[in-house]
């Protein structure tokens, strides 16, 4: 039921309460009123007949009131029953001029206040015409025009009462519609807001949902997207133009580009804009949602086509720690057009995208992790297959040869058995060698018992032992305990596959292996004597050579946040530095100088961060 309704079920019912009061006050004092001889001075039968017709009027008003179907026809019975008890009242009273005056003043004022302005005239107008009738039939025509001057002062109070109750009903009646209307417009956005709301949640839940369940970039960065257009919807209720974009950080020179949005032109898809200046530039410096207005004059902003009539602009930074990822555009072509609960949500919205593009990334990082852990250890195995091939296998084939051929010389030549026999000792004695250095590399459990130092000291034993390779090996005294066991570990691989290459192609004299801390950091520095090479052509070319020994010290080296730096010329050598951070913990611990290490600047951009924005270039 609707407001209207309500409100005039209200009136009618309480019109008609007070018509039951007014019929029985009239009954009363009609049916006790005296002359003053003491004699009944109005008949009892007029008087039952008085309130009987207009108890007649009010049940049918009721009837009609109580069944909406004949709600059309209640201001027509209305108007009708108090007609005919205006005409009979007046009739009863004996032209009584208080009495007409009362009666009908009352019918008049309550009928107009219900029936409204254009019926209460119609009612206000049959009422007199009635009352002007009841005298007509008490009094004759002829003597109803002879008294006619004595109830023109009754008349005239009776229409001020139906001016006086017009002028009333239509103001109350446009207040009471302009509240009603009010109420209806307020009922109305309310509703829409608990559809906002109810909106709001489903998308955020939704977002939620797609957050924790994919993997993917695009459905993270779309999601989010979706879910802080429905989170504006309120502003599009006013037909704003509303434009919302995703930008990331490229990882090879930090600027942003588009990755995706909601009403940009083709033309903006492709821009790449530094990220320095702006409101861009302010949001990846402090880290917080930043506010614009006119976008043309926003420095980076001005290049979008897309943005040229914004003229409110919220920038939401994707940021966790000292990573930044990009950030979310949202304009809108109306001035001011982002509350302060607009921004917590898309922050909200930023920050929860921000998690899942570092899930994302994680699991993207434990695959490629797992993969490279089975082409490393498939490399491994094919290394070893080939140095078993090229060194103990050729040996032992070599030893079984000639086993054979002292077999015959048993029978032909006897004396110079011996002599093959030390040849076959000699061969067999340089095989193990070799197997025992591969056993070394593979597994050296000198640098687990008695650390770095000691274990580059057997590698240049067995490589002068098993090559014939001079290895010069100098270790300070503060620099190896500067390194946990797991840094210890990842350099002797790293300075044992340098050795082995510049064996392997250098055909160096020396090769020198040097070990020495510089402040926060730890130097390791493998340098021969060498031919050396071209290192622009060999890196240009390196997909195409079948090696991995440059990519294994690579990946080593990122696995302890080092810095590798490869430097040779032709005909001058070779020299391989690998600069590796102290730990904090280990300074804390008492392995060099009691400082702590530095902070990373807010600027600065972790091994995720890269890897994210590598991967997102990739797709």
């Amino acid at each position: 039921m609707s407001n209207t309704q309500k409100s005039a079920n209200w009136q009618d019912w309480s019109l008609i309460g007070l018509r039951g009061v007014f019929l029985a006050l009239a009954g009363v004092l009609l049916w006790t009123a005296r002359t003053p001889e003491g004699f009944v001075q109005y008949p009892a039968n007029d008087v039952l007949l008085a309130v009987g017709v207009g108890v007649v009027a009010t049940v049918l008003f009721a009837v009609v009131a109580l069944l909406p179907d004949l709600h059309k026809a209640l201001p027509v019975v209305l108007a009708v029953g108090d007609w005919a008890t205006a005409g009979i009242l007046v009739y009863v009273s004996q032209g009584d001029a208080t009495l007409m005056v009362a009666a009908a003043g009352f019918i008049i004022v309550s009928g107009m206040l219900r029936l409204g302005p254009l019926w209460g005239v119609v009612q206000a107008v049959g009422v007199l015409a009635a009352s002007g009738a009841g005298l007509i039939a008490l009094f004759g025509i002829d003597q109803f025009a002879f008294r006619l001057v004595d109830y023109t002062m009754p008349f005239a109070i009776l229409a001020a009462l139906a001016t006086a109750a017009g002028v009333s009903g239509y103001a109350m009646g446009h207040q009471l519609k302009k509240r009603e209307q009010e109420l209806g417009e307020l009922q109305q956005a309310r509703a829409a807001q608990v559809a906002d709301m109810r909106e709001r949640t489903r998308a955020i839940y939704e977002m939620a949902a797609t957050l924790s369940q994919t993997l993917e970039f695009e459905k993270i960065l779309l999601a989010a997207l979706n879910a802080g257009a429905l989170g504006l919807r309120e502003t599009k209720r006013r037909r704003e133009k509303m434009v919302s974009a995703v930008l990331l950080v490229r990882a090879k020179d930090n600027a942003l580009y588009v990755v995706t949005g909601r009403g940009l032109v083709d033309r903006d898809k492709h821009l790449v804009v530094p990220g320095q200046a702006g409101i861009i530039g302010q949001a990846l410096q402090q880290g917080v949602p930043v506010f614009g207005s006119l976008a043309k004059k926003d420095p980076e902003l001005q290049y979008f086509l897309s943005f040229q009539d914004i003229r409110s602009v919220l920038c939401v930074p994707l940021r966790a720690g000292f990573d930044s990822f990009g950030v979310l555009l949202y304009g809108s072509d109306q001035p001011d057009a982002f509350s302060d609960e607009h921004t917590e949500m898309l922050t909200a919205i930023g920050i929860q995208a921000t998690v899942a593009l570092q899930n994302a990334m994680l699991y993207r990082n434990l695959l490629e992790e797992r993969d490279r852990i089975v082409e490393v250890e498939e490399d491994a195995r094919k290394k070893l297959a080939r140095d078993l091939h090229d060194g103990p296998t050729q040996s032992i084939a070599a030893i079984a040869m000639r086993m054979g051929i002292i077999y015959r010389m048993l029978e032909r030549s006897p004396d110079d058995v011996p002599a093959e026999l030390k040849k076959v000792e000699d061969l067999a004695r340089r095989t193990t060698k070799e197997i025992r250095h591969m056993l070394f590399t593979l597994r050296p459990l000198v640098l687990e018992n008695q650390g770095l130092s000691a274990a580059l000291e057997q590698l240049a034993e067995k490589m002068k032992e098993t090559h014939n390779q001079n290895v010069a090996i100098r270790v300070a005294r503060d620099a190896e305990s500067a390194l946990d066991q797991h840094q210890q570990g990842v350099i002797f691989y790293i300075v044992e596959e340098a050795v082995g290459n510049a064996r392997k192609h250098a055909e160096a004299e020396l090769i020198s292996v040097s070990l020495y801390r510089q402040d926060d950091v730890v130097v390791v520095k493998i340098s021969d004597n060498g031919k050396g090479f071209d290192l622009t052509a060999v890196t240009n070319n390196y997909d195409a050579r079948g090696s991995l020994g440059m990519v294994n010290m690579r990946e080593r080296a990122q696995l302890l946040d080092a810095a590798l730096n490869i430097d040779s010329v032709p005909g001058q050598g070779t020299t391989i530095s690998v600069i590796v951070p102290i730990k904090p913990e280990m300074v804390a611990a008492g392995a060099g100088p009691e400082r702590a290490a530095p902070r990373r600047a807010a600027g600065t951009t972790s091994k995720l961060a890269v890897a994210v924005r590598e991967r997102l270039d990739s797709l």
